[in-house]
């Protein structure tokens, strides 16, 4: 099935099955739901035939981890009619790192998937929210697994530095631990769902500038870190229908809703009904089956102010425009500086090749 918009990036929720009970995450842990291989590969087929030619599939949870020979599935046959259609297919699969094992990091290094880690940096911040059953903290047994991490995925590992309000005002440190441990492809984050306070916001803020100004600052080391938000501004450069969320917000859940909302971040039965916008069955809604992005066209706006005032996302998504807006500013220095500094048009670069590669 061709679908008329272009896709540029999907995402699986492969399960709501998980080894940890994040308090900022609200799957529901009791009612374990596991997307079936037919549904999942209906969508990705949906979504490989969409048009443009470069493509991204990420892979999530849950931990998806605990269904890897389903992500294997997923994975093989994606490449397979990627090839077979002649399109350039990137994939990920997002993990809390816990169950990660030398075995499945082998097998994803081999078939050039990229590997996200969420991990926090600090004990003190990853702790904070991500906890075992018993209500350990994890970033003990994520952090005992760096070394591994670093030695079988080289360029394919990605960290995600997920942001708590609480912990707004270390964001700045945790990004360096992040950097000292060794992550070279640091993505930024921010939770949703607790409520963010304008102290909050602020400190946020100034972390995020000290952060693009360290970037910017060590873009001539030998091995810099490559700070995920720049590679957007490539993306929205490219691509004439960012604005439209079929180009990369589009997502599968466990029960083969579609959606344009993360997963975890819907509190309730409700709350997903009201975001769904499909299944993986069915296909998407008439309202949208037939519409075609026009930037700025009153259908549009409508469209995405209708939706987007769901419950569930505002105070996290005010913290991610002040995290796009610093980082625009820092994607702008970095263009102008390019042009008379060697280590800046060298950084440039890098950044325009890891986004040819599908880092979007």
């Amino acid at each position: 099935m061709k679908f008329n918009k272009e896709i540029l990036k999907f995402k699986i929720a492969v399960t709501s099955g998980c080894c940890l009970r994040c308090t900022h995450c609200f799957i529901d842990k009791s009612r374990v739901e596991t997307i079936p291989a037919p549904s999942a590969l209906k969508a990705v087929e949906t979504f490989l035939r969409s048009p443009g030619r470069t493509k991204t599939l990420e892979i999530y949870g849950g931990e998806p981890l605990m269904e890897f020979e389903l992500v294997k599935t997923i994975i093989t046959a994606a490449r397979s009619l990627a090839r077979k259609l002649g399109k350039t297919l990137a994939v990920s699969v997002a993990s809390n790192g816990v169950l990660a094992g030398a075995e499945q990091l082998d097998w994803l290094a081999a078939r050039g998937v990229r590997f996200a880690v969420s991990f926090s940096g600090s004990g003190r911040s990853h702790d904070l929210s991500r906890k075992f059953i018993s209500g350990k903290g994890s970033h003990a047994a994520v952090e005992a697994k760096i070394p591994m991490f670093l030695s079988k995925l080289g360029e394919g590992l990605h960290v995600i530095l997920c942001v708590h309000p609480r912990r707004a005002a270390a964001a700045y440190q945790d990004f360096l631990r992040l950097a000292e441990d060794g992550f070279r492809n640091i993505g930024i984050e921010c939770v949703h769902g607790f409520p963010w306070r304008a102290a909050d916001y602020k400190a946020f803020e100034a972390g995020m500038k000290k952060i693009a100004a360290y970037t910017l600052a060590h873009a001539g080391d030998k091995s810099p870190v490559v700070l995920e938000p720049l590679l957007e501004f490539l993306r929205d450069k490219e691509f004439k229908s960012t604005f439209c969320p079929f180009l990369r917000d589009l997502e599968l859940f466990p029960d083969g809703t579609l959606s344009f909302y993360p997963y975890p971040f819907l509190r309730t039965a409700a709350e997903r009904r009201a975001a769904a916008i499909g299944t993986a069955d069915g296909g998407v809604a008439k309202k949208y089956a037939a519409c075609a992005p026009a930037a700025g066209s009153r259908r549009c706006l409508a469209c995405a102010r209708s939706y987007y005032r769901l419950p569930g996302l505002a105070d996290g998504s005010r913290a991610h425009a002040l995290r796009t807006e610093v980082c625009r500013a820092a994607a702008a220095e970095l263009v102008r500086r390019s042009a008379a500094e060697p280590a800046m048009k060298a950084y440039l670069k890098r950044l325009i090749k890891l986004f040819k590669k599908g880092y979007i």
